[in-house]
């Protein structure tokens, strides 16, 4: 018999601007409605990097470029089964461009939240993390201007 746990791999993005503000994506799970970061499951072959640049442009509409991991996260419920394997890297946009997101199953809304919002807090707590730190910040020039909106 063989009681090994499953994991599904899901990387993440943490794109972080100025006024600590974090993009995330509204979805519906499970008939919930959540908040999360934009992310998703690498495909066969592709690196964990590659995953994040493609799964934040699906989700969001912005081209981002991956920079060091902010965290590696493991999720085990009774719910969900596998249980994931999170790995969230930070992030910064490259391109002032942004494209409209694939539509996708469950995507509703795609917004900045500031890190201290009730809805991050409940949803993401790791996030508290990104306000205590600026180590790993990412933050493109265009959007220290204010010139990219959600």
């Amino acid at each position: 018999m063989n009681n090994v746990d499953p994991y599904r791999v899901r990387v993440s993005a943490a794109v972080l601007r100025p006024g600590d503000e974090l993009l995330v994506v509204r979805e519906s799970r499970l008939a919930l409605a959540v908040i999360n970061l934009p992310g998703g499951t690498p495909q066969l072959g592709e690196t964990l990097e590659r995953a994040v640049v493609r799964e934040v442009l699906e989700e969001t509409g912005y081209d981002v470029a991956p920079a060091e991991i902010a965290f590696v996260a493991e999720r085990r419920s009774d719910r969900y089964s596998p249980s994931v394997l999170e790995i969230c890297f930070y992030a910064r946009i490259v391109s002032e461009t942004r494209r409209d997101p694939a539509p996708g199953d469950g995507l509703q809304a795609v917004e900045w939240f500031p890190l201290d919002h009730p809805d991050v807090r409940h949803h993401l707590p790791h996030a508290s993390f990104f306000a205590m730190t600026k180590r790993g910040r990412y933050i493109d020039q265009s959007s220290e201007a204010g010139t990219l909106t959600s």
